[in-house]
């Protein structure tokens, strides 16, 4: 009896393909379910968190869109998506920039993600609050004083109250705004906290000295704030005097 031949051995098996194929399914309907869930709504959050998924598909070769064609692109899509410029782990320092990710021009749109979060950011500001837009300066000079205030009320010395008797006229005019600065001696909240108290404590000195009204101190303002200077001098006070216009030029006077 003749013997039997054995079957010819056959190539791999390639039934691993399905559990593959339905596990990155699963793996992608998860993330864009996370994504649905998460409180910005935006197709840069999207692309970033599918970026490897992209990488990984854009590696091997799927079926095109028309017979016996390959697509490197997993799914055909009938549009492109538009392409984030994110952050790039092998940014270069000499071009920080970058070219961004449409390098061969083949007319896919460019989003710039800080761009659009920033816009967002700005957009939910506006929907949250009033915002009104600052009159454009035409003119700025800065009158910086380094003599002590008084320890204890009243702040003002003799000649903090000559120079504040030439200044306060200016917030009589329209298209005048005086800011007065109080510099806090070092950067620590209670020194901060401090020059803000002796700023109040001015403002009152100066509505009593120069009688103003609401329509005069709607152009003044009163703030402390820290020295955040390691090189120039800190002064005590400081006087900055804007004129409101159409165009910018400013100077400095120390």
């Amino acid at each position: 009896m003749p013997k039997k031949k054995p079957a010819p051995e056959g190539g791999p098996s390639n039934s691993y393909l399905i559990s593959f194929g339905d596990t990155m399914t699963a793996l992608l309907a998860f993330f864009i379910v996370l994504n649905s869930l998460a409180e910005e709504q935006s197709g840069a959050n999207l692309y970033a968190g599918s970026g490897s998924f992209v990488q990984t598909t854009a590696s091997f070769r799927a079926s095109g869109a028309f017979s016996g064609s390959s697509n490197k692109i997993a799914v055909p899509l009938n549009s492109p998506a538009p392409l984030y410029m994110v952050p790039s782990d092998d940014a270069s320092e000499s071009d920080p920039q970058g070219k961004g990710p449409d390098d061969n021009d083949d007319g896919m749109a460019v989003i710039n993600r800080e761009r659009e979060d920033f816009e967002r950011f700005v957009n939910e500001l506006d929907r949250y609050t009033d915002v009104t837009e600052h009159p454009e300066t035409t003119a700025e000079v800065v009158f910086d004083y380094f003599d002590k205030l008084n320890p204890e009320p009243p702040r003002l010395t003799p000649a903090y109250r000559r120079a504040m008797g030439e200044i306060l006229p200016l917030v009589f005019k329209e298209d005048h705004r005086v800011e007065i600065i109080v510099w806090a001696g070092t950067p620590h909240p209670n020194a901060w906290a401090r020059a803000a108290r002796e700023a109040t404590q001015i403002e009152s000195e100066l509505i009593q000295m120069g009688n103003l009204q609401q329509e005069q101190l709607a152009r003044i303002n009163f703030t402390g704030k820290p020295w955040i200077d390691s090189v120039a001098k800190r002064p005590v006070c400081s006087v900055v005097i804007n004129r409101i216009g159409a165009t910018n030029s400013s100077t400095r006077t120390d």
